[in-house]
């Protein structure tokens, strides 16, 4: 081990410390942890299955294992102000403290000490992520690890528009996600929801209200937030192909984008939102998507509302804020993508509880100076091109 090893965790921790040396970590270690932390806890449980999974690692509790001279302990701790964290890129600072921890690693324990239960299990994840395996024993470094996210949330999209994983393979996933300290999961599904209000979309195996309940609880218990996804209003022939819902349509003859006038269309929508929440109670964000909306104000029923509002993107803002604001009476934070039509000036007319999800350099001033939060996002789709761009 060395001070270059710790490119191999992801994310990289903020501040790292290691003596150059490792030692053994096998069986005969156990976990004592304080009594404010039951044994159900995410981190302990998330510590247990992970070391036997990866690494055939059988770590006890203390309570379950035989106390005898040789053990070695892993001792994990909750309290509030016990970490203190540093520098970040986001501000909101009491959120990143809940996340924090601290990792100290030498043969005879380890301990993992956190301000809340979320730092105590990212704890762990660093602890696993740090074990090496070499002709059947695992080591760990000697040193220690004070880390804290640099951003509040860290979110993945997960598009299965086109196909569905199997239930426990979703479970898997989200599963990883966790183990990479992301804690947002944005679950694109389209038909592959059965909604109650909209089934005659709804695909072949698709998952039940019930199913995406269980994901949702399945993902809190890894500090994960399962976010609801819908597009609105383009890209979604996965309605409007249907005949019953061709009257919705911005063009007859197109089923890419959905009416921004008609009331109808508005019903639709919000209706398959309510069912989307119904089956993901305790969540808190919602993700609207707005982005390549390219026709909003171009077909004749939106024409004179787009001339009444000033142009084809403060049309696309007052759809936008109305079924946003709708969102936001269930209690959710909407998270949107602020794209053309919409221009510079249209963002005024957005309300300041959403959520931009698509950074522009231009128009991040203006969505700051309106107190909007804004995501940035890199993407990481599955394909190797033969020439990389």
């Amino acid at each position: 081990y060395s001070q270059k090893s710790v490119g191999s965790l992801l994310p990289v921790p903020q501040q790292v410390s290691f003596s150059g040396q490792n030692f053994l970590f096998n069986d005969n270690w156990s976990i004592d942890f304080a009594t404010n932390i039951p044994e159900d806890d995410p981190a302990v449980l998330s510590l247990t299955s992970e070391l036997k999974d990866r690494f055939n690692l059988k770590i006890k509790s203390k309570k379950a294992a035989k106390i005898i001279n040789s053990q070695r302990t892993i001792r994990l701790t909750v309290k509030k102000g016990s970490v203190l964290i540093g520098e970040a890129t986001d501000k909101n600072k009491a959120a990143l403290q809940q996340q924090a921890y601290r990792l100290k690693l030498n043969p005879a324990e380890i301990t993992i000490t956190a301000n809340a239960p979320a730092g105590l299990f990212y704890g762990v994840q660093t602890l696993v992520q740090l074990v090496k395996s070499e002709n059947e024993q695992a080591f760990l470094p000697e040193g220690e690890i004070t880390d804290w996210p640099d951003l509040e949330l860290r979110m993945i999209y997960w598009d299965d528009a086109h196909h569905l994983e199997r239930f426990d393979a979703m479970k898997r996933a989200i599963r990883q996600a966790s183990y990479y300290k992301i804690n947002a999961f944005a679950l694109k599904l389209e038909g592959h929801f059965q909604f109650k209000n909209a089934k005659t979309i709804v695909e072949p195996y698709a998952y039940t209200p019930d199913e995406y309940q269980e994901l949702t609880d399945y993902a809190k218990a890894l500090y994960v937030e399962l976010i609801p996804f819908l597009d609105a209003p383009a890209h979604i022939s996965f309605i409007l192909k249907h005949p019953e819902y061709a009257s919705l349509r911005s063009f007859p003859d197109s089923n890419y984008e959905l009416s921004v006038t008609n009331p109808k269309a508005d019903e639709l929508i919000l209706g398959m939102f309510d069912n989307l929440m119904e089956a993901n109670k305790g969540g808190k964000y919602i993700l609207f998507s707005t982005d390549e909306a390219y026709y909003t104000g171009k077909a004749e029923s939106e024409k004179k509302r787009a001339e009444e509002l000033g142009g084809n993107g403060r049309l696309l803002a007052e759809y936008i804020t109305r079924i946003g604001n709708k969102l936001h009476e269930k209690n959710r934070t909407v998270i949107i993508w602020a794209e053309a039509p919409l221009t510079f000036l249209d963002i005024n007319s957005l309300p300041s509880t959403i959520v931009n999800g698509v950074y522009n350099d231009e128009w991040a001033p203006k969505f700051k100076e309106l107190g909007m939060r804004q995501l940035i996002y890199t993407a990481t789709q599955g394909g190797e091109p033969l020439v990389p761009n």
